[in-house]
């Protein structure tokens, strides 16, 4: 199992095989090369804006390009394929069986997001990561936005295909002594998303190509000059994507039921409320889609309705938070990079959901709305609490993919220049909002109070950049010249470490 860096295998054989060890990692390695490649257009984008007017853009046009392509790299070609692949990675391991149960259905899954991502970057589209009708139904221009919409539909077959494989795998193959309620909680937030998974993106499949016979002319589902309904768009799509945040969020919540425990060096606290939690959070998320469009003209009760239920989901969420730190609360706890990083996701996890109550707020969210406060809360969520547990993760995994341990001191530095960077760029992010700062925009206004935030956005922005570098060195150069790991407990803390020994190619 472990990828032999010093004699390496040929790179056809993992290229072309259909173990689930192997095929995780094709989707660990490209869902990094995805982060830094959108993390890149992150970079240009806090550039051109550290001051009014251009900076290192002088064509508004080709801003929108960047943020779109931005947008739908870091949602679908970072979140989703980092899950995907730690899921084949260890699933199979922990349920006890061989392979995932469709190992050539696994490979394809996997192969079909290359193809999908080069549509994106190579069309570089202008409809933003959402795709809003009537500008991409009648004036974005082709083939980019065609190359977009066919490029999703790829990536949406893609997780189709192996949220499939997933279910299957876990409640068909498990081992038979292995009872649902003993699986551990890392398969559940797998299992949970794998099922939001085959819910939900039909739907958008459907709106898609309800998107592109607008485009072609051929029908006036969401073209309005044609008597079309833009807004009928926006219920398909969040009808998906609402839930879409929770399918990014459940393996995350695995992960780190995973590493409190562990590091703790006590028992998860409630595994049933875990669990329950986690199915609960699941259902909820298909039933708040419409409170991304309460300025959309609802009628008050409609309104009211999915108020409350974005509301039921803060119940769910905080089960998780107090299982967490009911766990760690008098553990030995170990604050190896794991731990920390899992901590950090959870304290920023804090703030994007304080931010998020205030956006389904009716009085609130009309204030809030299309402005940066909403950019600082998604990203606050998504780059910060998920991608830290996600990175928190990675650093556990580590020593099982190479068999070599990771520098800690750099780890920490890694941490630190993320942690700092976030607080600077999201936090404020949100005071950007509540000044007034419209979301998606080039420019602003030359206020002096608008120009030093996004001056400290966009240094927080470089902080993060930097660490990210840090991270990158770490890794390569860890995993050529690192310690060799104790592979039966790398991290000391008394636990049994994954089964390291297992590799049964076929």
């Amino acid at each position: 199992m472990v990828l032999e860096v010093r004699k390496p295998r040929p790179l056809w054989e993992i290229l072309f095989s259909t173990h689930h060890t192997d095929v995780g990692l094709l989707y660990i390695i490209s869902s990094f090369v995805f982060l830094f490649m959108g993390g890149a257009l992150a970079m240009t984008i806090r550039t051109e804006l550290l001051t009014p007017g251009p900076t290192i853009i002088s064509d508004p046009a080709f801003f929108n390009r960047v943020f779109t392509v931005h947008g739908t790299d870091l949602l679908f070609l970072w979140l989703l394929p980092f899950a995907a692949g730690m899921g084949n990675y260890l699933i199979p391991i922990l349920v006890k069986y061989k392979d995932m149960a469709y190992p050539r259905l696994n490979a394809v899954a996997y192969w079909m997001i290359p193809p999908g991502a080069a549509l994106i970057w190579l069309g570089w589209a202008d409809i933003g990561w959402y795709g809003y009708p009537p500008y991409s139904t009648i004036r974005a221009p082709g083939p980019a936005a065609d190359m977009w919409i066919f490029g999703l539909k790829i990536l949406g077959l893609s997780s189709i295909l192996g949220s499939i494989n997933f279910v299957v795998t876990i409640l068909k193959c498990k081992h038979p002594d292995m009872s649902i309620m003993k699986l551990p909680l890392f398969v559940w937030g797998i299992l949970t998303t794998s099922i939001m998974t085959l819910a939900a993106l039909p739907t958008f499949t459907a709106a898609l190509i309800m998107l592109y016979t607008d485009r072609l002319g051929v029908s006036s589902f969401f073209n309005p000059a044609m008597g079309g309904d833009p807004i009928a768009y926006q219920h398909l799509f969040w009808f998906t994507f609402h839930p879409e945040v929770y399918i990014f969020f459940m393996p995350a919540i695995g992960m780190a039921y995973d590493l409190i425990p562990k590091f703790s060096r006590k028992p998860i606290f409630s595994y049933a409320s875990g669990v329950i939690a986690l199915i609960l959070l699941s259902i909820i998320g298909f039933a708040s889609w419409a409170h991304h469009m309460l300025a959309t003209g609802m009628t008050f009760t409609e309104k009211t309705v999915f108020m409350i239920g974005t509301l039921a989901a803060v119940p769910m969420s905080a089960m998780h938070v107090f299982n967490w730190l009911a766990t760690s609360w008098g553990g030995r706890i170990k604050f190896a990079a794991p731990m920390k990083w899992t901590f950090g996701g959870i304290a920023l996890f804090f703030a994007a959901g304080a931010g998020g109550v205030v956006n389904t707020a009716l009085p609130l969210d009309f204030i809030t709305h299309d402005s940066y406060w909403v950019v600082g809360h998604f990203h606050l969520f998504v780059m910060g609490t998920i991608s830290f547990i996600f990175l928190g993760f990675m650093y556990y995994l580590f020593p099982l993919i190479t068999g070599r341990m990771y520098n800690e001191r750099l780890s920490s530095i890694h941490f630190w220049l993320m942690f700092i960077g976030a607080i600077m760029v999201f936090v404020t992010q949100h005071v950007l909002g509540l000044f007034g700062m419209p979301r998606r925009i080039y420019d602003y206004v030359s206020d002096p109070d608008l120009i030093i935030m996004n001056q400290i956005a966009t240094t927080g922005a470089y902080l993060q950049g930097i660490g990210m570098a840090v991270f990158l060195y770490n890794m390569i150069n860890s995993a050529v010249r690192g310690k060799p790991a104790k592979m039966e407990d790398p991290f000391e803390i008394g636990e049994v470490y994954y089964d390291h020994r297992r590799r049964e190619p076929h």
